[in-house]
């Protein structure tokens, strides 16, 4: 009998949470930061948030850093007085205008420090709920959304990137290096990184570009687990950009010529239509076996990281900032509650025995009442097929 699948929890939606009560925050339509915004405004919001998601059984917070970038905190207006935010605002979560008026922005010193900032509120949420005391199955993952995710309207799930550089992997993998640099370069902020997260990434020449990006600067001596995440939104099961998942998966895993590229410890889906899920399992595990070999061990294969989104039909206005209703769903009815059909996938894909691990959480529009209930629905499924590591 093969060893029974590890799982681990991730968190779920952090910015569409931030809209909910008690929060209730207004992404303005000016603004490009989103969540990232809470850095300045709120960051006690965003560590209470943090929090209830360790507490709803979370191993694995993701910083508040998907959509910052130094270009978005340059574009961004600073609070009054250069300080947090006034007690209202701080209360509403209410985020800030933009603005292209540079004396009244960050500069890259104060936007690299702001960004570094997530990674002690999403340490400090962990180490709340263990008492201080460190887990090898329970860490942070640095967040890096897609250069889509930082435009402005956003564009990560059209893969329409301007100007022409990020067009190309060479301008896109410059473009990520900067960012992972203000990071990696910190020791104080990298000691408390234990992952990395590439997501929702919806073109393939950005896949190629993170991985040259980790080839590079994700050092032996000090090396950090990462993944790689895409986005489906087509109906045909392709990238935005039309790659097939054949073509994404042998971008994630293939050996570079010279042997330098790092394959990474993850491979999966996230901000994808829960009803696409299974399929698009089946086909990365196809593809997998396919690049690595039918006969590879299972040790030899990365973890499945997926995290879909709970919209149930509603659609994302990237440029409003709204979530819409499709009526084709409506029209269908009630939705099968999320965490039920998501175990159920998670199940069917640990039956399997193909993954080394598994890492799952949600995305758009699921909370940590989402990933409580989804925890409970495979722990009381449990068999012998998979584990969950952590109780």
């Amino acid at each position: 009998m093969s060893p029974k699948v590890p799982i681990r929890f991730l968190d779920a939606g952090l910015g569409t949470t931030l809209e909910l009560p008690p929060h209730n925050a207004k992404f303005r339509e000016a603004s490009s930061l989103w969540s990232s915004d809470f850095l300045v405004s709120s960051p006690d919001t965003l560590s209470r948030v943090h929090k209830a998601f360790v507490d709803a059984g979370a191993d694995v917070i993701l910083t508040a850093t998907y959509q910052a970038s130094l270009q978005g905190f340059a574009a961004t207006k600073k609070l009054p007085g250069d300080q947090a935010a006034s007690p209202t605002k701080q209360h509403r979560g209410v985020l800030r205008e933009s603005s292209s008026s540079s004396k009244d922005t960050y500069g890259p010193e104060e936007a690299a420090a702001l960004m570094r900032t997530a990674v002690p509120l999403a340490k400090e949420a962990l180490l709340s709920k263990q008492h201080g005391a460190e887990s090898a199955s329970k860490g942070v993952a640095l967040s890096l959304g897609a250069y889509g995710a930082t435009m402005q309207p956003s564009t990560e799930y059209s893969g329409e990137y301007q100007p022409q550089p990020m067009q190309t992997a060479q301008g896109l993998a410059d473009w990520h290096a900067e960012r992972f640099r203000i990071f990696q370069n910190d020791q104080a902020t990298w000691k408390d990184v234990d992952y990395v997260s590439f997501e929702t990434l919806p073109v393939l020449q950005e896949v190629q570009a993170v991985r040259q990006v980790m080839a590079k600067h994700n050092h032996f001596h000090d090396l950090r687990q990462w993944w790689i995440s895409c986005v489906f939104p087509n109906d045909d099961l392709t990238l935005p950009d039309g790659s097939s998942v054949s073509a994404v998966v042998e971008t994630m895993l293939h050996e570079s010529d010279s042997g330098q590229w790092q394959r990474p410890w993850g491979i999966g889906i996230n901000c994808t239509d829960i009803k696409k899920l299974n399929h698009l399992i089946l086909q990365y595990e196809m593809n997998v076996a396919r690049v690595l070999g039918s006969d590879a061990e299972r040790n030899m294969w990365p973890w499945l990281v997926t995290y879909p989104d709970g919209a149930q039909g509603a659609v994302y206005n990237t440029e409003t900032h709204t979530w819409g209703v499709d009526p084709e769903m409506k029209a269908k009815g009630p939705q099968r509650p999320w965490h039920e059909e998501l175990a159920e996938i998670i199940t069917k894909t640990a039956e399997r025995g193909r993954w080394q691990g598994i890492l799952v959480g949600g995305c758009c529009k699921t909370t940590p009442d989402d990933i409580k209930a989804l925890r409970a629905q495979l722990a009381s499924n449990a068999h012998g097929a998979y584990y969950l590591e952590t109780g």
